[in-house]
């Protein structure tokens, strides 16, 4: 597998506890596959709302993005070598928690993590456990030689993603862009050769390019 290979067919990615998946057309006909994504407590830290503007909270968007406007746009990211995305599905029951997003790609050799979850299962590590998948994947077989996460200075959950996947704070930025906000945020890196030399636990079953 490798960096093209990626953009022609998306692994199937098979951890302890997560099946992580493109996205299907029969994702945005269940009712609940998606919640998440019209959650604020979820989309308030996605670059897409800027609460600053909203202190009572009154403008908080009111239209609700359609599930199958989000696998549309998914789609065309991906077809545009713009994105992978993965979707979070829990082995056990097969539920959608979330999904997990390598974007931002720069000279084929860096990426940004990004990463949402059902707030029903915050704190039970699954964003770390489909974090782990996302570093080994992107320097193991795509070849990439940095990633970086970007979040919020508030998102306190985000932090202790970034730290538990030894990602190192690099910066501070002060009112930075983050796709449609202006805010303040923080950077974390981590290299290839950092990787390498310590490498960190392998949560991965197994990566299918079969299915």
């Amino acid at each position: 597998m490798s960096y093209e290979a990626c953009f022609e067919k998306l692994p199937k990615i098979e951890t302890n506890r997560l099946i992580l998946r493109q996205i299907t057309q029969s994702d945005s006909d269940g009712r609940d596959s998606l919640e998440f994504i019209n959650d604020y407590s979820v989309y308030r830290f996605w670059g897409l709302y800027d609460e600053t503007k909203d202190t009572d909270g009154r403008h908080r968007p009111k239209k609700k993005i359609k599930l199958d406007y989000h696998y549309n746009v998914t789609m065309k990211e991906y077809h545009a070598r713009r994105e992978l995305t993965w979707l979070m599905e829990l082995k056990d029951t097969h539920k959608v928690i979330g999904e997990i997003v390598l974007y931002d790609f720069r000279l084929q050799k860096q990426a940004d993590i990004g990463y949402r979850i059902n707030k029903d299962y915050w704190g039970h590590g699954f964003a770390p456990e489909a974090g782990l998948a996302m570093v080994k994947v992107a320097f193991e077989y795509m070849d990439l030689k940095r990633l970086q996460i970007r979040c919020f200075t508030n998102n306190n959950g985000s932090v202790r993603v970034a730290q538990k996947l030894a990602f190192n704070q690099e910066g501070f930025i002060r009112q930075g862009a983050i796709l449609n906000v202006m805010t303040d945020y923080y950077i974390f890196g981590l290299l290839k050769e950092a990787y390498e030399k310590n490498p960190i636990v392998d949560s991965i079953a197994k990566i299918s390019l079969d299915e």
